[in-house]
Protein backbone atom coordinates (compact mmCIF):
# COMPACT_ATOMS: atom_id res chain seq x y z
CA UNK A 1 0.00 0.00 0.00
CA UNK A 2 0.98 3.57 -0.53
CA UNK A 3 2.15 5.60 2.17
CA UNK A 4 3.87 8.38 3.59
CA UNK A 5 7.50 7.38 5.06
CA UNK A 6 9.33 9.83 6.76
CA UNK A 7 13.11 7.80 7.07
CA UNK A 8 15.06 10.74 8.24
CA UNK A 9 14.14 13.73 10.48
CA UNK A 10 13.71 16.25 7.44
CA UNK A 11 11.86 19.60 6.16
CA UNK A 12 7.74 18.66 5.92
CA UNK A 13 7.88 19.91 2.67
CA UNK A 14 9.95 17.33 1.21
CA UNK A 15 8.02 14.17 2.34
CA UNK A 16 7.17 11.43 -0.16
CA UNK A 17 5.26 8.57 -0.76
CA UNK A 18 6.66 4.86 -0.37
CA UNK A 19 5.11 1.13 -0.98
CA UNK A 20 5.16 -0.33 2.07
CA UNK A 21 3.47 -3.83 3.54
CA UNK A 22 -0.11 -3.40 4.78
CA UNK A 23 -1.16 -3.89 8.24
CA UNK A 24 -1.52 -6.89 10.01
CA UNK A 25 -4.82 -7.91 11.14
CA UNK A 26 -6.01 -6.21 14.36
CA UNK A 27 -5.04 -7.84 17.55
CA UNK A 28 -7.03 -7.51 20.80
CA UNK A 29 -8.49 -4.11 21.36
CA UNK A 30 -7.72 -2.90 17.78
CA UNK A 31 -9.02 -1.69 14.67
CA UNK A 32 -8.09 -2.20 11.10
CA UNK A 33 -9.32 1.10 9.26
CA UNK A 34 -9.33 2.49 5.54
CA UNK A 35 -8.46 6.16 6.23
CA UNK A 36 -10.37 8.73 4.33
CA UNK A 37 -8.12 11.84 5.14
CA UNK A 38 -6.10 13.19 7.46
CA UNK A 39 -5.50 16.27 9.01
CA UNK A 40 -2.59 18.38 8.65
CA UNK A 41 -0.96 19.83 11.52
CA UNK A 42 1.90 21.71 13.03
CA UNK A 43 1.78 19.23 15.44
CA UNK A 44 2.22 16.44 12.55
CA UNK A 45 5.23 18.57 10.67
CA UNK A 46 6.65 19.15 14.39
CA UNK A 47 7.49 15.20 14.49
CA UNK A 48 8.56 15.40 10.97
CA UNK A 49 11.49 17.80 11.86
CA UNK A 50 12.16 15.85 15.14
CA UNK A 51 11.54 19.14 16.37
CA UNK A 52 9.02 18.12 18.93
CA UNK A 53 8.98 17.02 22.33
CA UNK A 54 8.90 13.34 22.03
CA UNK A 55 10.46 11.76 19.03
CA UNK A 56 9.02 8.99 17.28
CA UNK A 57 11.34 6.19 16.27
CA UNK A 58 12.92 6.06 12.51
CA UNK A 59 11.27 5.17 9.75
CA UNK A 60 7.85 6.52 10.74
CA UNK A 61 4.26 7.16 8.97
CA UNK A 62 3.22 10.92 10.03
CA UNK A 63 -0.68 11.80 10.11
CA UNK A 64 -2.18 12.21 14.32
CA UNK A 65 -6.11 13.62 13.17
CA UNK A 66 -7.99 11.07 10.76
CA UNK A 67 -11.21 9.46 9.74
CA UNK A 68 -11.87 6.37 7.56
CA UNK A 69 -14.61 3.35 7.09
CA UNK A 70 -13.73 0.24 10.13
CA UNK A 71 -12.12 -3.05 8.14
CA UNK A 72 -11.66 -5.53 10.75
CA UNK A 73 -12.21 -5.43 14.58
CA UNK A 74 -10.09 -7.29 17.02
CA UNK A 75 -11.43 -8.91 20.27
CA UNK A 76 -13.11 -7.16 22.90
CA UNK A 77 -14.40 -4.45 20.65
CA UNK A 78 -17.33 -3.24 21.04
CA UNK A 79 -18.38 0.08 20.47
CA UNK A 80 -17.39 0.19 16.75
CA UNK A 81 -17.96 -2.56 14.05
CA UNK A 82 -17.02 -2.96 10.40
CA UNK A 83 -18.19 -0.49 8.18
CA UNK A 84 -18.38 2.19 10.91
CA UNK A 85 -17.35 5.69 9.84
CA UNK A 86 -14.71 7.10 12.49
CA UNK A 87 -12.71 9.84 13.21
CA UNK A 88 -9.41 9.12 15.09
CA UNK A 89 -6.71 9.90 16.82
CA UNK A 90 -2.75 8.23 16.95
CA UNK A 91 0.44 9.72 17.71
CA UNK A 92 1.49 8.93 14.03
CA UNK A 93 0.54 6.69 10.92
CA UNK A 94 -2.65 8.32 9.49
CA UNK A 95 -1.16 9.09 6.58
CA UNK A 96 -1.38 6.10 4.46
CA UNK A 97 -4.05 4.08 3.02
CA UNK A 98 -4.86 1.61 6.30
CA UNK A 99 -3.52 1.69 9.34
CA UNK A 100 -4.28 0.05 12.16
CA UNK A 101 -4.56 1.63 16.28
CA UNK A 102 -6.82 1.26 18.98
CA UNK A 103 -10.45 0.95 19.42
CA UNK A 104 -9.85 3.15 22.10
CA UNK A 105 -8.40 6.21 19.96
CA UNK A 106 -11.50 5.78 17.53
CA UNK A 107 -14.80 7.85 17.80
CA UNK A 108 -17.56 6.69 15.67
CA UNK A 109 -19.55 9.09 13.85
CA UNK A 110 -23.28 9.33 12.93
CA UNK A 111 -24.75 9.67 9.23
CA UNK A 112 -24.50 12.33 7.38
CA UNK A 113 -21.14 13.65 8.61
CA UNK A 114 -18.25 14.13 5.67
CA UNK A 115 -15.49 11.76 6.41
CA UNK A 116 -13.12 14.66 4.96
CA UNK A 117 -14.62 17.07 7.43
CA UNK A 118 -13.87 14.66 10.29
CA UNK A 119 -10.49 14.36 9.22
CA UNK A 120 -9.58 17.10 11.51
CA UNK A 121 -12.25 16.68 14.55
CA UNK A 122 -9.35 15.04 16.54
CA UNK A 123 -6.74 17.65 16.44
CA UNK A 124 -8.08 21.23 15.56
CA UNK A 125 -11.23 20.83 16.51
CA UNK A 126 -11.12 19.07 19.45
CA UNK A 127 -8.89 21.50 20.71
CA UNK A 128 -10.31 24.15 20.31
CA UNK A 129 -13.68 22.98 21.78
CA UNK A 130 -12.15 21.77 24.73
CA UNK A 131 -9.93 24.75 25.16
CA UNK A 132 -12.90 26.94 24.74
CA UNK A 133 -15.93 25.51 26.57
CA UNK A 134 -13.89 23.17 29.20
CA UNK A 135 -10.99 25.02 29.65
CA UNK A 136 -11.74 28.82 28.90
CA UNK A 137 -15.63 28.10 30.30
CA UNK A 138 -16.28 30.58 27.65
CA UNK A 139 -20.27 31.95 27.61
CA UNK A 140 -22.62 33.39 25.71
CA UNK A 141 -22.50 37.30 25.33
CA UNK A 142 -18.25 36.90 25.98
CA UNK A 143 -15.90 38.28 23.47
CA UNK A 144 -13.50 36.22 22.01
CA UNK A 145 -9.52 36.83 20.45
CA UNK A 146 -8.19 34.77 18.50
CA UNK A 147 -4.78 35.42 17.70
CA UNK A 148 -3.26 33.45 14.21
CA UNK A 149 -7.10 33.35 13.36
CA UNK A 150 -6.88 32.60 9.65
CA UNK A 151 -5.01 28.90 10.23
CA UNK A 152 -6.52 25.61 11.29
CA UNK A 153 -6.28 26.16 14.35
CA UNK A 154 -7.75 29.80 14.21
CA UNK A 155 -10.60 28.95 12.03
CA UNK A 156 -11.71 26.23 14.27
CA UNK A 157 -11.80 28.33 17.14
CA UNK A 158 -13.66 31.26 15.50
CA UNK A 159 -16.49 28.85 14.49
CA UNK A 160 -16.36 26.97 18.11
CA UNK A 161 -16.24 30.75 20.08
CA UNK A 162 -19.53 31.42 17.83
CA UNK A 163 -21.37 27.92 18.42
CA UNK A 164 -21.03 28.84 22.44
CA UNK A 165 -22.40 32.42 22.04
CA UNK A 166 -19.26 34.52 21.87
CA UNK A 167 -17.99 37.79 19.92
CA UNK A 168 -15.47 36.85 18.14
CA UNK A 169 -12.19 39.06 17.47
CA UNK A 170 -9.96 37.50 14.54
CA UNK A 171 -6.52 38.79 14.47
CA UNK A 172 -5.07 37.96 11.38
CA UNK A 173 -2.03 39.52 9.37
CA UNK A 174 -3.28 40.20 5.66
CA UNK A 175 -6.32 41.26 4.03
CA UNK A 176 -7.05 38.26 2.45
CA UNK A 177 -6.67 36.33 5.87
CA UNK A 178 -9.02 38.67 7.14
CA UNK A 179 -11.54 38.43 5.23
CA UNK A 180 -11.48 34.70 5.12
CA UNK A 181 -11.89 35.41 9.28
CA UNK A 182 -14.67 36.98 8.97
CA UNK A 183 -16.65 34.24 6.07
CA UNK A 184 -15.57 31.98 9.09
CA UNK A 185 -17.95 33.89 11.49
CA UNK A 186 -15.79 36.37 13.20
CA UNK A 187 -17.62 39.74 14.11
CA UNK A 188 -14.28 41.82 13.92
CA UNK A 189 -10.94 40.90 12.10
CA UNK A 190 -8.45 43.59 13.36
CA UNK A 191 -4.57 43.52 11.51
CA UNK A 192 -1.85 42.34 14.30
CA UNK A 193 0.81 43.81 12.78
CA UNK A 194 -0.80 47.77 12.95
CA UNK A 195 0.96 49.37 15.18
CA UNK A 196 -1.88 50.31 16.54
CA UNK A 197 -4.06 46.93 16.54
CA UNK A 198 -4.52 46.80 20.64
CA UNK A 199 -5.73 50.35 20.20
CA UNK A 200 -8.32 49.13 17.28
CA UNK A 201 -9.30 46.00 19.55
CA UNK A 202 -10.04 48.16 22.36
CA UNK A 203 -11.94 50.89 20.63
CA UNK A 204 -14.09 48.04 18.97
CA UNK A 205 -14.61 46.50 21.80
CA UNK A 206 -13.11 47.42 24.76
CA UNK A 207 -11.17 44.18 26.91
CA UNK A 208 -12.07 40.57 25.89
CA UNK A 209 -12.84 37.53 28.06
CA UNK A 210 -10.88 35.25 26.49
CA UNK A 211 -7.51 34.91 24.65
CA UNK A 212 -7.08 31.69 22.32
CA UNK A 213 -3.39 31.88 21.29
CA UNK A 214 -1.89 29.31 18.67
CA UNK A 215 1.22 31.76 18.00
CA UNK A 216 2.71 33.01 21.10
CA UNK A 217 6.12 35.12 20.57
CA UNK A 218 5.95 38.72 21.48
CA UNK A 219 2.05 38.90 20.36
CA UNK A 220 1.59 37.04 23.59
CA UNK A 221 2.14 40.10 26.49
CA UNK A 222 0.52 42.33 24.15
CA UNK A 223 -3.07 40.29 23.60
CA UNK A 224 -2.64 39.03 27.71
CA UNK A 225 -2.90 43.42 28.63
CA UNK A 226 -6.49 43.18 26.26
CA UNK A 227 -8.05 41.17 29.10
CA UNK A 228 -10.92 41.80 31.13
CA UNK A 229 -10.49 41.13 35.12
CA UNK A 230 -11.33 37.76 35.49
CA UNK A 231 -10.41 36.96 32.48
CA UNK A 232 -8.79 33.56 30.94
CA UNK A 233 -5.31 33.13 28.54
CA UNK A 234 -5.50 30.05 26.56
CA UNK A 235 -2.09 28.69 25.72
CA UNK A 236 -2.47 26.74 22.38
CA UNK A 237 0.71 26.59 20.82
CA UNK A 238 3.66 28.69 20.06
CA UNK A 239 4.48 28.75 16.28
CA UNK A 240 6.26 31.90 16.54
CA UNK A 241 7.99 31.12 19.85
CA UNK A 242 7.81 30.53 23.61
CA UNK A 243 6.12 33.52 24.90
CA UNK A 244 7.79 35.23 28.22
CA UNK A 245 5.46 37.48 29.70
CA UNK A 246 5.68 39.01 33.13
CA UNK A 247 4.04 37.17 35.89
CA UNK A 248 3.33 40.50 37.90
CA UNK A 249 0.38 41.05 34.74
CA UNK A 250 -2.09 38.18 35.92
CA UNK A 251 -1.64 39.45 39.24
CA UNK A 252 -2.33 43.05 38.41
CA UNK A 253 -5.27 42.23 35.76
CA UNK A 254 -6.83 39.23 37.97
CA UNK A 255 -7.08 37.26 34.94
CA UNK A 256 -5.50 33.57 34.15
CA UNK A 257 -3.48 31.79 32.22
CA UNK A 258 -4.15 28.63 31.06
CA UNK A 259 -2.39 25.76 28.79
CA UNK A 260 -4.54 23.89 26.21
CA UNK A 261 -2.82 19.96 25.85
CA UNK A 262 -5.99 18.43 24.30
CA UNK A 263 -3.54 15.52 23.59
CA UNK A 264 -2.20 15.16 27.22
CA UNK A 265 -6.03 15.64 28.51
CA UNK A 266 -7.09 12.73 26.42
CA UNK A 267 -3.99 10.33 27.38
CA UNK A 268 -4.71 11.40 31.34
CA UNK A 269 -8.97 10.81 30.68
CA UNK A 270 -10.22 9.12 27.61
CA UNK A 271 -13.15 9.89 29.00
CA UNK A 272 -12.96 13.82 27.74
CA UNK A 273 -13.04 12.59 23.97
CA UNK A 274 -16.95 11.28 23.97
CA UNK A 275 -18.46 14.52 24.75
CA UNK A 276 -16.43 16.89 22.48
CA UNK A 277 -16.73 14.55 19.41
CA UNK A 278 -20.51 14.17 19.79
CA UNK A 279 -20.68 18.16 20.61
CA UNK A 280 -18.76 18.73 17.10
CA UNK A 281 -21.06 16.03 14.91
CA UNK A 282 -24.23 17.78 16.57
CA UNK A 283 -23.24 20.92 15.85
CA UNK A 284 -22.21 20.07 12.22
CA UNK A 285 -25.38 18.11 11.15
CA UNK A 286 -27.48 21.06 12.97
CA UNK A 287 -25.38 23.99 10.47
CA UNK A 288 -23.73 26.19 13.92
CA UNK A 289 -20.26 24.80 12.55
CA UNK A 290 -18.79 23.73 8.95
CA UNK A 291 -15.54 21.64 9.09
CA UNK A 292 -15.39 21.31 5.61
CA UNK A 293 -11.58 21.61 4.42
CA UNK A 294 -10.35 24.62 2.70
CA UNK A 295 -7.65 22.44 1.00
CA UNK A 296 -7.86 18.94 -0.37
CA UNK A 297 -4.67 17.27 -1.11
CA UNK A 298 -3.93 14.30 -2.58
CA UNK A 299 -1.55 11.39 -0.40
CA UNK A 300 1.58 12.61 -2.99
CA UNK A 301 1.05 16.29 -2.66
CA UNK A 302 1.56 15.56 1.57
CA UNK A 303 4.34 18.12 0.87
CA UNK A 304 2.89 20.39 -0.70
CA UNK A 305 0.26 20.45 2.04
CA UNK A 306 2.94 21.14 4.90
CA UNK A 307 4.37 23.72 3.10
CA UNK A 308 1.31 25.47 2.53
CA UNK A 309 0.85 25.04 6.18
CA UNK A 310 4.67 26.29 7.36
CA UNK A 311 4.90 29.12 5.11
CA UNK A 312 1.24 30.23 6.09
CA UNK A 313 -0.26 30.30 2.73
CA UNK A 314 -2.86 28.00 4.15
CA UNK A 315 -6.36 29.11 5.15
CA UNK A 316 -8.93 27.76 7.10
CA UNK A 317 -8.18 23.20 7.48
CA UNK A 318 -5.73 21.17 5.46
CA UNK A 319 -6.76 17.61 4.78
CA UNK A 320 -4.70 14.79 2.66
CA UNK A 321 -6.70 12.09 0.86
CA UNK A 322 -4.68 8.61 0.92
Amino acid sequence: MKAIVVDEFCDPATVSTQVIDPPSAPGAGQVLLSVSGVGVGYFDGLLIRGDYQIRPNLPFVPGSSLSGRVEAVGAGVKHVSVGDTVAAFAMHGGMAEQMVLPAASCAPLPPGIDQLAAANFFISWATSLYGLREIGTVAEGETVLVLGASGSTGTTAIQCARALGAKVVACASSEEKRAHCLGQGADVAIDYTADDWREQVKQTVGGVDVVYDPVGGELAELALRLLKPGGRYLVVGFVAGIARIPLNLPLLKRCSIHGVNWGGSVMADPGVVPPVIRTLAEWTLAGRIDPAPTGVFELDQAGAAFAALFERRSLGSIVVRP
